[in-house]
């Protein structure tokens, strides 16, 4: 089985479950984006029926996708979304 982050997002919009072990990739995947964000030139931007369903702007990243199917199956106190949202604005890469 291969895991790919732009997947997993439309899997969990599509059935609103995904795994421990598909939660924990998209963990990391969101991490090293984070880990590397000052090397990034580009996102890529999920389609609009994507972004639309979890309640992000149209033309969000893949990667803000991913925080925000994170923040749904994995709440924390400070919002992976909103933090990942200010790294974007910081670095030019809305």
């Amino acid at each position: 089985m291969t895991l790919e982050l732009t997947g997993l997002v439309e899997d969990f919009i599509t059935t609103r479950l995904l795994s421990k072990i598909e939660l924990d990739f998209l963990e990391s995947e969101l991490w090293e984006t984070i880990e590397h964000i000052d090397e990034i030139t580009s996102l890529t931007s999920a389609p609009t029926n994507v972004s639309r369903e979890l309640e992000l702007k149209d033309g969000s990243a893949w990667q803000l996708c991913c925080a925000a199917v994170l923040d749904a199956s994995r709440p924390q106190k400070k919002s992976r979304t909103d933090n990942f949202k200010k790294l974007l604005e910081k670095y030019s890469l809305e």
